[in-house]
């Protein structure tokens, strides 16, 4: 059985011999980190550790802000160094964690309508370089891989504009430009709806995905009233043209609490849910006994208890795979593997995934 063949089967509540292995990406100093603890230097982790790869490779249009902005230094001293990032912010980091660590935003290319001269332009649906990024030759050589799946994109209707325009911002301007939110989130429904015309008449698509980081620890960053005004008439627009072309897996990208949004999600059609952050409430066992078949999940595998030992490593795999084998969840790490995580227990962690999926 191959990944392609798992990953549908698994979606699906049919029986498999194991979900496809997710081995959880490590953060740029993570790896630093581990290859001076014995992950030979430039190694595929999947070559490795003898697991068959399995990843999303986008084949889809451009679909956001169009050219993005080049990332540039614009200042560094001992401790930091300020850049403006691709999304046009200027952002502070501390040196050591230059390329993932948390960044401290200093000001957001988008402050509301004033800009929306400068925007029509960078989201002109015409722009001929939008279907020019080597989407169709990734399709082709993806197509039918069997261990690459292949997605396209049905919008970001909050989290594109809110790493545009900043937490504040955005929240304030559901109140005080609301149309400005709404002409924004037209603008990405059209994208998304001519990637879609564009992409899946060829075949070869395997799923939908979007993308939104919408949600702190204990709730998101909207209501659910705003979510259903603001985002939802998208959701519609961009998952019903995809339904009609034969796509039935549409998978949200969130960090956080999200739970009080999934039945809305639901009501448009969004059907599944990573990274399912455990942190944040997002437990995949409750989940699953909350909605059912309704939802699909992946995820849900703890990244701090790989940093504290191999008992917690074990009791947290054990745990997630009791879930797996009811079906409609891929077990994976809660988010990319930080630097607290030593190259020890990742590959303990490997090792007892292996265990329990019966590849060792």
């Amino acid at each position: 059985m191959t990944n392609r063949e798992r990953f549908f089967k698994t979606l699906g509540f049919e029986p498999v011999d194991h979900p496809p292995l997710m081995l959880g990406g490590p953060w740029m100093e993570t790896r630093q980190r581990w290859e001076t603890e014995g992950l030979p230097m430039g190694a595929d982790l999947y070559d490795y550790f003898e697991v068959e790869p399995f990843s999303y490779i986008y084949v889809g249009t451009e679909t956001r802000i169009f050219p993005n902005f080049p990332q540039e230094v614009l200042g560094q001293d001992d401790q930091y160094v300020i850049l403006r990032n691709n999304y046009g912010a200027i952002v502070k980091r501390r040196r050591e964690m230059a390329h993932s660590g948390a960044e401290h935003y200093l000001e957001y290319p988008i402050k509301g309508p004033q800009d929306m001269e400068w925007l029509t332009e960078r989201l002109d649906p015409e722009n001929p370089g939008r279907f020019q990024n080597g989407h169709l030759e990734k399709l082709e050589e993806t197509r039918g891989h069997p261990q690459k799946l292949t997605l396209v994109d049905f919008g970001s209707f909050f989290g594109d504009l809110h790493e545009r325009m900043g937490t504040a911002q955005i929240a304030v301007g559901y109140y005080d430009f609301p149309d400005f939110i709404h002409w924004y989130g037209d603008k990405i429904a059209t994208l998304c709806e001519r990637g879609i015309e564009a992409v899946l008449p060829l075949g070869g698509v395997d799923f939908m995905g979007g993308h939104e980081d919408m949600a702190f620890k204990g709730a998101p960053l909207i209501s659910p009233s705003m979510f259903r005004e603001f985002l939802m008439p998208y959701y519609r627009r961009t998952v019903s043209k995809a339904r009609q072309a034969g796509q039935w897996i549409f998978m949200m990208d969130s960090d956080g609490d999200v739970r009080q949004l999934i039945p809305l999600w639901l009501e448009v059609g969004v059907n599944m849910f990573i990274p399912c952050e455990v942190a944040a409430g997002m437990d995949v066992e409750e989940l699953r006994g909350e909605y059912g078949k309704e939802v699909l999940l992946a995820g849900g595998l703890d990244k701090r208890a790989l940093a504290k030992g191999k008992q917690e490593i074990l009791k947290e795999l054990e745990s997630r795979y009791r879930t797996a084998e009811k079906g409609g969840y891929i077990p994976g790490i809660d988010h990319g593997v930080p630097p607290d995580v030593s190259w020890e227990n990742y590959c303990y962690y490997v090792q007892v995934s292996k265990e329990l999926c019966g590849m060792a």
